[in-house]
């Protein structure tokens, strides 16, 4: 797949901010108008119980999609266009930001600079400060606000084969090349070879090396170290352990911070996928892991990593 060109990035980030402005207003505009409708103290409601009922419905699924419509819009433009992602916190989270600190509408006086009601009435608000904190938290995810451990889920998720096809591939988190999807399988089965039901660093070393056609171990060679050596004292440092049984399989939280950091070394470097490369450097930034440790007494850096690495093509497969 070809990236978008400047042009058709910029322009998807901008109708993709039109259409979460579009929903945005027609949520506020829809609640404040329902909250009128509905009626309040002496005032009786202009709708029968069952238009009632009916408006409370709608208010909830507009609401559902417009919570939804944030996260898919500020991850699908950093996913379509990469370069320009930025424009929707411009055009989009930052005017939103800056509205909630607009006064609220009092009763009998008029509105902020004259704007519509249903800009400043208290529904609206709402749907405003929902938004974001549905963008916040969707964005974020729940996983890293509460630091929980990595679970089966996740770990079959990085590690499914892409031996059937590239649409496995196209589908996964960072677009990882044959060879790193290789390398992520080969660290589940190095774990159950070695009878450990959790997937370290270690094993990831194991699984990086594991094929001569990788960049990882050109890069390895390039620098006068021996992957085949690397992987027999990392295979001696496993076997010592013994085997450890923890329940279902799993990764350490440091080998997915490894996996994560090598995703994020990749687009950093403008780049739309993620290789055997760049999880080793990942995996050398990590000094207090075993598998760190042994790179860089063999001579494997990560600034001789990333030297190397700036003078290599990415890795095609």
């Amino acid at each position: 797949m070809t990236e978008k060109s400047p042009a058709r990035q910029a322009t998807s980030v901008i109708l993709a901010s039109i259409v979460l402005w579009a929903l945005l207003l027609l949520a506020m505009w829809f609640a404040e108008g329902t909250d009128r409708t509905l009626g309040h103290g002496p005032l009786p409601s202009a709708l029968s119980g069952l238009a009632a009922y009916l408006r409370t419905i709608l208010v909830g699924v507009i609401g559902i999609v417009v919570g939804g419509a944030m996260i898919v819009g500020v991850r699908g433009s950093a996913q379509f266009g990469a370069r320009y992602s930025w424009l929707i916190y411009v055009f989009v989270v930052t005017p939103l930001v800056l509205m909630l600190f607009i006064p609220l509408e009092r009763f009998n006086s008029g509105t902020f600079l004259g704007l519509p009601s249903f800009l400043v009435g208290i529904p609206g608000r709402m749907v405003i400060a929902t938004s974001l904190g549905a963008l916040l938290f969707g964005t974020l995810g729940l996983r890293v606000l509460l630091k929980a451990p990595p679970d089966e889920g996740a770990a079959a998720a990085l590690t499914q084969r892409s031996s059937g096809g590239g649409a496995a591939r196209d589908a996964a988190p960072g677009r990882f090349t044959g060879l790193a999807w290789r390398a992520l399988s080969f660290m589940q089965e190095e774990a159950k070879r070695f009878e450990q039901s959790n997937m370290g660093t270690e094993h990831l070393l194991l699984g990086v090396l594991s094929d001569s056609r990788s960049q990882a171990s050109r890069i390895v060679l390039e620098l006068g170290a021996d992957p085949a050596s690397i992987r027999r004292e990392i295979e001696n440092i496993i076997s010592r352990r013994g085997p450890l049984f923890g329940g279902t399989a799993s990764m350490t939280q440091r080998c997915q911070r490894v996996i994560e950091r090598a995703v994020r070394i990749s687009r950093n470097g403008g780049l739309r996928t993620v290789g055997t490369g760049h999880l080793l450097l990942a995996l050398v930034e990590n000094p207090e892991d075993v598998a760190g440790q042994l790179l860089d007494s063999s001579g494997v850096t990560s600034d001789r990593v990333a030297s190397v690495m700036r003078g290599m093509a990415p890795e095609a497969d």
